[in-house]
């Protein structure tokens, strides 16, 4: 599973070939209702329920005196009851020889349902591994976008209700969902080409995160993300504390920063400092389908 794969920690990991893919998971999930969270509608064709001598009545040769429906054929729609044709006989009964000798004792057989359970579970947690590893291990060569969701560590929480002070970070559960976008700069060295890039990454993130903040809202939970310009919250009220993508708080969300003397910069753990960095909040909690489910988007947009 991904929490096995990328940390101790509950954290969910899936890699995917555009921001617009991760968009379209959480917008799916705006109306999602807790507490009908398999709410269907049934259409019941009537004309296969009342068979086709209703749909006929009256027939066209026996008119009304032909029954409604075949099950029923005396008047007032009263049906015949079927006798029963044999008596079923009660099966015998076995008599079995107890062997005091031989018999498993309770201990020994908690021991071993203890042993069958530990075995099947290492096997199921294998074949998720292998099922899963492909899917959350590694990114494809299509995959330019990396989305993380985490619960947020212990250490953090006060520091990010710095961040949010219209928010008790003691009483919510907070999780920190980090996407991680592939540049073809080289994020550590500026160019022209280089700022570019992070331009229109910036704003990619930016009008991404607001639609994934819409989504989780309209599904009733809170949600914010980090303005990049300011490094504050983007939609909640203003403070004086910032997390920029440098900030050494990072570093407990799975990443690097590295101290190059004249500046910091951000690494990923697959494409090192060729990656552009956003960070959102939420409370709603890890194993929320909306969050768990995050592990099929690849799976879904067919990757």
């Amino acid at each position: 599973m991904a929490t096995r794969l990328m940390s101790g920690r509950a954290k969910v990991v899936v890699y995917l070939p555009s921001l617009r893919a991760a968009v379209r998971h959480f917008r799916a999930f705006s109306s999602y209702d807790e507490r009908y969270p398999s709410d269907h509608t049934f259409t019941v064709d009537s004309d296969s329920v009342l068979g086709d001598s209703q749909r006929q009545w009256p027939n066209s040769q026996l008119g009304p005196l032909n029954p409604r429906d075949r099950h029923f054929p005396l008047p007032g729609l009263v049906g015949t009851a079927t006798p029963q044709q044999h008596q079923l006989a009660a099966p015998p009964v076995k008599h079995h020889d107890v062997d005091l000798l031989t018999a498993e004792l309770p201990e020994e057989r908690r021991i071993s349902i203890l042993h069958q359970y530990l075995h099947t579970s290492e096997e199921l947690e294998q074949k998720e591994l292998e099922e899963e590893g492909g899917l959350l291990g590694e990114p494809s060569p299509f995959d330019v976008l990396e989305c993380a969701a985490q619960q947020c560590p212990a250490l953090l929480k006060k520091d990010f209700q710095e961040l949010f002070p219209d928010r008790d970070f003691n009483q919510d559960e907070v999780s920190v969902i980090t996407i991680s976008q592939k540049t073809n700069s080289d994020m550590i060295a500026w160019s022209v080409d280089m700022e570019e890039e992070r331009e229109e990454l910036m704003e990619h993130f930016v009008n991404a995160s607001q639609e994934i903040c819409n989504s989780l809202t309209e599904a009733g939970y809170w949600a914010d993300f980090i303005d990049p310009t300011s490094g504050r919250p983007y939609i909640g009220a203003y403070t004086n504390a910032t997390l920029y993508e440098t900030d050494e708080r990072y570093r407990s969300l799975g990443f690097t920063i590295e101290d190059l003397g004249c500046c910091k910069v951000i690494k990923h753990h697959l494409w090192g400092t060729h990656t552009y960095v956003g960070c959102l909040f939420t409370n709603a909690p890890m194993d929320h389908p909306i969050i768990q489910r995050m592990k099929q988007m690849r799976r879904f947009n067919g990757e």
